[in-house]
C-alpha cells in the first residue's frame, strides 16, 4: 500500500502538445530533374537553389503564411545544363533566438544569431554573424548534423562561450537595451565548410545552447525536447518573415526578407506579436508587424524606442 501511494503522488511528466511540425522553418520538397537539364527553384522571385539532378532541397515552411500569393512563392524553372555548367547548391538566412533558461522571460534575445548557410553537394558552408547578447551566463553554442545517421548526429561547435568568441569579450547585456554596438554586427565571427555524407540540397540541422554546466537547450526542432513543460520552444528558428524586400543596405542593396525585430530586455514577445497564434498555426508572417505601441524605425538604422530592435542580415554589407 506504502508503495502504490508513493508512485500515485509521484508528478507524471505530460508531453506538450504543441505541433512542433508546424514552427519548424522548413519543410522537404522533391525536385525532380528532367535529364540533360538544371533545375532553378526560386523563393519569391530569388534564386533559392540550382538542382543540377534530381534531389530533396528544403524550402521555408510557409503552409500557415497569410499570403493569397502563396501558390507563387516557389517556382521551378528548367533550363539546359550544358557541359554541366550548373552545380548543385541551396543558399538560405536563419534567424535563431535563444532564451537561457527552462523558466525563461519569453524576450528571446539572450542569444541571437544571423546564420547563413551554402549547401553543396557533399559540403556546406555556415556563416554566422552575432546580433544579440542579453544573458550573463556562459552560454555554449552548437549544432547537430541532422544527416547520415540520424539516431547519431554529428555535433559542431560553433563557441565554448558565446561572449568571448563571437562578441568579443564586451561585457553586459549587448544589442537588447537603448543603443545598438554596430561593431560585431557587419562581420562573420564564425565561418566553417564541412563535410556531409548525402547529396542532397538540405538544411538539417538542430541549433542548441548549452547553459549552467551542461543544461542543453534545443531551438526548434521535429523533437518536442525544443520545448518548455508549457509548450513553448527555448529556441526560434526564422526563415523569409517577409515576402517581400523590403529594406535597402547602404550600397542600396535589396535586403531584409529575413529580419526579425525582436524584443527588448524585460519585454514578451506575447506583447509585441500574436505569439500564441503563431504557436498555434506557425504563421510567421506574424512577425512581419508588432501590434499598436512598437515601432518599425530601421530605415535610418535607429533601435526602436517602444521595445522592438531589429535582426539585419545585410543592412551592414556583411558580404
Amino acid at each position: 500500500m506504502l508503495l502504490f501511494l508513493s508512485c500515485h503522488d509521484k508528478s507524471v511528466y505530460k508531453e506538450p502538445d504543441t505541433d512542433v511540425e508546424l514552427l519548424k522553418p522548413y519543410k522537404d520538397l522533391e525536385v525532380i530533374v528532367p535529364e540533360g537539364y538544371a533545375s532553378i527553384v526560386k523563393l519569391y522571385g530569388d534564386t533559392l537553389a540550382i538542382c543540377p539532378y534530381t534531389t530533396t532541397i528544403s524550402i521555408p515552411n510557409l503552409a500557415s503564411v497569410s499570403r493569397a500569393s502563396f501558390p507563387d512563392a516557389i517556382t521551378i524553372e528548367n533550363v539546359r545544363n550544358e557541359n554541366n555548367f550548373y552545380k548543385g547548391e541551396l543558399r538560405t538566412w536563419q534567424v535563431v533566438a535563444f532564451e537561457d533558461s527552462r523558466n525563461g522571460d519569453y524576450d528571446y534575445n539572450d542569444l541571437i544569431i544571423h546564420v547563413k548557410w551554402i549547401i553543396q553537394k557533399d559540403s556546406y558552408t555556415v556563416s554566422v554573424q552575432p546580433i544579440a547578447l542579453g544573458s550573463t551566463k556562459t552560454i555554449k553554442l552548437g549544432f547537430e548534423k541532422m544527416e547520415g545517421n540520424i539516431n547519431n548526429p554529428n555535433e559542431v561547435i560553433v563557441a565554448e562561450d558565446c561572449r568571448g568568441k563571437l562578441f568579443g569579450g564586451k561585457e553586459g547585456f549587448i544589442n537588447t537595451y537603448g543603443e545598438k554596438d554596430l561593431s560585431n554586427m557587419n562581420k562573420f565571427k564564425y565561418t566553417e565548410n564541412l563535410k556531409k555524407q548525402s547529396d542532397d540540397l538540405r538544411c538539417a540541422v538542430n541549433w542548441f545552447i548549452e547553459v549552467d554546466g551542461g543544461v542543453r537547450l534545443y531551438a526548434i526542432t521535429n523533437n518536442k525536447k525544443c520545448l518548455d513543460q508549457n509548450g513553448i520552444p527555448y529556441g526560434l528558428i526564422f526563415t523569409s518573415i517577409h515576402d517581400v524586400f523590403k529594406y535597402c543596405n547602404k550600397n542600396g542593396d535589396k535586403c531584409g526578407l529575413d529580419w526579425f525585430l525582436y524584443p527588448q530586455e524585460r519585454v514578451s514577445i506575447r506583447d509585441v506579436y500574436d505569439f500564441d497564434e503563431y504557436i498555434k498555426t506557425g504563421d510567421i508572417s506574424i512577425f512581419r508587424t508588432p501590434k499598436n505601441g512598437y515601432f518599425d524605425a530601421i530605415g535610418d538604422g535607429e533601435p526602436l524606442k517602444e521595445g522592438l530592435l531589429y535582426c539585419p542580415n545585410s543592412l551592414y554589407n556583411i558580404e
